[in-house]
Parts: C-alpha cells; structure tokens; sequence
C-alpha cells in the first residue's frame, strides 16, 4: 500500500493507517520538534500534540503538497507556539524581567577549551538566534531543504527565507569567531 492510500484510508477513519502514518513520521516530528524547542520532554510533548492535530485535521489534507510537509508545517507552528509560550512564562517568573530570553548581546563572548566540540557550541550559539532565522537556518542546513520547500513549509516567501537565513549566518559568524582559531589549528 502506497502513502496516498494510507493517507485516504486514515482520512476514512482506519485507526491502523492512521498508526502507520505515527509510525512513519514520529521520529522525524520529534527531531523537527527538538531543532526548535531543544528540549527532549518538550520535543516529545509537541509530538504527541502534532498528531493529535494530524488526526483532528486530516481530512482537511488535500494532496497539494507533500504530507510530510504538511505534517512539519504543524510541527514547526507548534514547536513556535510553545517555544514562546515557555519563554513567556519564563520572562514572567523572573525575578528581573530582563529581555535576555529575546536578544543576541553582540559583545558576548564564550569560553572553548581545547577539547570543546564544535557540535555542542553550534546548539549553543543556535539558542540564541531568534526562533525564525534559527529555524530556517536548521531547515536549510540540518534538513537540507531547499528555500522553496521551506518558504512552502512555513508559509512565507522565498525573500522571506533568504532574509532569515542571511541574518542567521552573519550572527553565527560574530558568535563563532572566538571558535575559529581552533577550527583551523595545526
């Protein structure tokens, strides 16, 4: 059995098409899930929601794009939409009620020891992009979408892509400096 027939069945209320599409997706929703929200519980959590909203709303999948884009244009809205739900009622409950949850200091700088792996200060320096340009940069560079795939799955415009992704690379590349000398050592 093909996707297409999977997805119509589930649309016909089949519980066990509806679980292959579960089984299919979850682990690439969780991962989508935890780019954004860089968290296992809550990448977890958004999951079990995502296909909550799939199962709710699948009969409103009409085969013009791919299901999987579909499935992360959910994903992505409500790993966003809990990201900043998190990040409000962390702004509430703290005790200073600065704007460090919002802002990239252009002068901060981070300590790398000889042994700091560069993967780790990547997810480091990623936490401090704002969301979109973050998410666009992980869709283009982790997920090796193309701008147009992500412009669709976001619902914005390409420009709006370029734009995002731009302003990422060149906040990474002021972030990143202090690693440099390490990347390229004898």
């Amino acid at each position: 059995m093909n996707e297409i027939e999977i997805i119509r069945r589930a649309q016909a209320g089949d519980m066990a098409a509806f679980e292959q599409i579960v089984q299919t997706y979850e682990k690439r929703v969780i991962m989508a899930a935890m780019q954004v929200c860089r968290n296992q519980q809550d990448a977890e959590d958004i999951t079990q929601d995502v296909f909550v909203s799939v199962y709710r709303n699948i009969g409103s999948f009409r085969f013009e794009a791919s299901f999987y884009s579909w499935i992360y244009r959910i994903t992505i809205n409500m790993a966003f939409n809990h990201s900043r739900q998190k990040k409000y009622h962390e702004f509430l409950i703290s005790e200073d009620n600065d704007d460090h949850y919002y802002a990239i200091a252009e002068d901060e700088t981070t300590e790398f020891s000889e042994n700091t792996d560069f993967q780790a200060v990547l997810d480091s320096v990623l936490k401090k992009l704002p969301e979109k340009q973050r998410t666009v940069f992980i869709m283009r560079y982790n997920q090796h979408l193309k701008i147009k795939e992500i412009a669709v799955i976001l619902n914005i415009g390409e420009g709006t892509v370029k734009k995002y992704l731009f302003r990422a690379q060149e906040k990474l590349r002021v972030l990143l400096k202090p690693f440099k000398n390490q990347l390229f050592k004898d």
